[in-house]
């Protein structure tokens, strides 16, 4: 378990991402179902129906004990009959605890089977990234971790493993990505952790057509700092933001308390990393290309009352540094002039503790990222590979998201999450033929109403 130290909002670095707080039975299931519409109009829904099951075994030696985590995604195919399952870091795990001490203390080796989403840089979710180390794989990505954890202090070390294409040689290749990192109780209430990341994501394709071998080196390095006081404040509803968050299940259950005394909590993190890509401006060389990524979270609670705050800047270079590069494996242009993604959201909710109700607003301004395309156009980049390029003449413009949220805790054996969102782009464009019969970018109504909604059993 991680130390209490490093629960909201920076949680860990000790296992990468908050785990569920363990049952008091050996055995725990749940069941979910989400169904999201991001614009009610075109037509889009998606439903998604996702079962965990959690074991833990009784003592297997002085201090000894086993864990096994199954997460699964089950979705409809093709040809609306077949299931088909999608791993969401499933994981086995040994527990160490010698008997002198205390119960957030222990050395645990865990093994990620099939996916390592739970493995990555940065720590909140916005700004984390190598959740995927490998895009050119040709199988899973297994991952092991080994951590440790003190009263005052706790590291990791992890490696992620995939077969890559190698382009040149026309066969698969076993490559391999490091993580480590740490966290220190500097004072009581206030922390900080480190993670460092290297490695190798094999040959660049274009390169290798052309008899080139250069690969894909990946240095990064994400710190974070985390000041608390008082009780932890739990998550707001904000499910659009964090649905791929392979936590995403577990942690907007846990429950939160309202002792009805103050709390406060804050985090500050960045992250840098740089890989080298194909250079745009000499396609037979490569550069080395930065990428960095900030963010602040601050949260207080007074009696049943909540408030949170989250401001964060990815530059483009970072939002396509898992793609990687734009296009695939080429580095922005020199005069590209790319500039950074800016966000800042505020939201409050109130509890109803007879009804266990807890409804929320919550509002949203982003300036997305963007830079200089082909004739000068700008392109306006959403998210990985998303873009919208803009009329001949137009700036990117705010977009603005307005959403009302309601958790709804039906005991400790179900709940629900709901949202209804409205959201104004006024960077949404598509491609129309002009008199010459040229297509041309052109806007699209800005507005998107939609909605989401989390149900979930536990047993």
């Amino acid at each position: 378990m991680p130390h209490p130290l490093l629960t909201l909002p920076l949680l860990l670095c000790l296992g990468q991402a908050p785990e569920p707080t363990p049952a008091e039975t050996p055995v725990q299931a749940r069941l979910s179902f989400l169904a999201a519409d991001e614009d009610v109009d075109t037509g889009s829904s998606l439903t998604t129906f996702h079962a965990a099951l959690d074991v833990r075994t009784p003592e297997l030696a002085s201090g000894l004990r086993a864990e096994a985590a199954l997460s699964l995604f089950l979705s409809t195919g093709s040809n609306g009959q077949a299931v088909t399952f999608r791993d969401n870091g499933s994981a086995f795990r040994l527990r160490y605890r010698p008997s002198t001490w205390d119960a957030s203390e222990g050395l645990a080796l865990s093994v990620f089977p099939l996916s390592a989403t739970r493995l990555y840089m940065g720590f909140s979710y916005p700004v984390t990234w190598e959740r995927q180390s490998f895009p050119r794989r040709t199988g899973s990505e297994p991952a092991l971790e080994l951590s440790l954890s003190r009263r005052q202090w706790s590291v990791f070390a992890a490696a992620k493993s995939a077969s890559v294409l190698h382009d040149l040689e026309l066969n698969d290749e076993r490559r391999y990505a490091l993580l480590a990192g740490g966290s220190l109780e500097v004072t009581p209430g206030l922390g900080l952790a480190l993670k460092a990341t290297h490695l190798d994501r094999g040959v660049v394709p274009n390169l290798a057509n052309q008899g080139i071998g250069e690969s894909v080196p990946v240095y990064g390095a994400s710190l974070g700092a985390s000041w608390r006081r008082g009780a932890p404040v739990g998550n707001n509803v904000d499910l659009s933001l964090y649905a791929g968050d392979p936590t995403f299940f577990e942690r907007f259950f846990q429950p939160d308390t309202y002792p009805g005394d103050f709390a406060a909590s804050v985090s500050l993190e960045g992250s840098l990393v740089s890989q080298r890509l194909q250079d745009a401006d000499d396609f037979t060389r490569l550069r080395s290309e930065l990428g960095q990524a900030a963010a602040l979270d601050a949260r207080l609670k007074q009696g049943f009352f909540r408030l949170h705050a989250l401001a964060w800047l990815r530059t483009a270079t970072f939002l396509q540094v898992d793609a990687p590069g734009f296009p695939p494996y080429v580095a922005f242009s020199r005069d590209a002039a790319a500039r950074a993604e800016v966000s800042g959201t505020l939201s409050g909710d109130y509890h109803f503790q007879a009804l266990g109700l807890t409804p929320g607003l919550l509002a949203r301004v982003t300036l997305p990222a963007d830079f200089v395309g082909v004739a000068g156009r700008i392109v306006v980049l959403h998210a990985p590979s998303q873009i919208s390029i803009l009329p001949e003449g137009e700036e990117r413009r705010p977009v603005l998201t307005l959403k009302a949220t309601a958790r709804w805790d039906l005991g400790a054996i179900a709940g629900v999450l709901a949202e209804v969102s409205y959201v104004r782009d006024p960077n949404r464009t598509t491609f129309e033929d002009d008199d010459t019969g040229v297509a041309q970018p052109v806007f699209v109504p800005p507005g998107a109403l939609g909605f989401n909604l989390l149900l979930q059993a536990r047993f």
